[in-house]
Parts: structure tokens; sequence; C-alpha cells
């Protein structure tokens, strides 16, 4: 179930901030108790980035570097149209198991 909504997960948590892959892996397993792994993260960034949803930038602090990603306005937006596509379809089933 997570990984069928992992983009907006990862935008989501970007919305909070620049995260590099690490931050994001760790904070997807704390938030929602799925492992997911770089060989699945890290193709999805670049998806991501492709379709300018994020914008990723090589930091270097002191140590080695680290691509960081951050949302983008088209991000946002994908991100807000895709949870209430979500919740629609939550409210949508919960009418129909009512009646």
């Amino acid at each position: 179930m997570v990984k069928s909504f992992l983009d907006l997960f990862v935008l989501d948590l970007l919305d909070d901030g620049p995260k590099h892959g690490y931050e994001i892996m760790r904070e997807l397993k704390t938030r929602t108790g799925a492992r997911i792994g770089a060989g699945t993260l890290y193709p999805l960034l670049y998806e991501l980035e492709e379709r300018k949803l994020v914008a990723g930038e090589w930091n270097s602090p002191n140590r080695r570097s680290r691509r960081v990603y951050k949302i983008t306005e088209p991000g946002a937006k994908y991100k807000r149209s895709g949870f209430k596509g979500i919740d629609l379809l939550v409210r949508s089933s919960n009418s129909e198991s009512t009646v």
C-alpha cells in the first residue's frame, strides 16, 4: 500500500523542508512503518526530478557530497491533487459501505 502512494509520501516529507535520500528513507520508516530501500527511493527521486516535481541540488557540507531534494511548486500542486483524490476515494468508499 505504501509503495502505491510513495511519490505522494515523499512529496509530503519534502513539503516540511529539503532532505537528502537517507533522511527521506528514515522518515518514511518512522511515519509509515515501511522500510523503503535505496533501490526503490532513488529511481523515484530521479523520476520526480525529471517530472519537475522536485529539485535536487548537490550539497557538500564538510564531508562527502549529498544530493538534497526539495519540492517544487508543481510538486506541491501534484501532492495536493493526489491527496485530494485519495480523500474523495476514501469518502466515497465509506459512504457506500454505510448504505
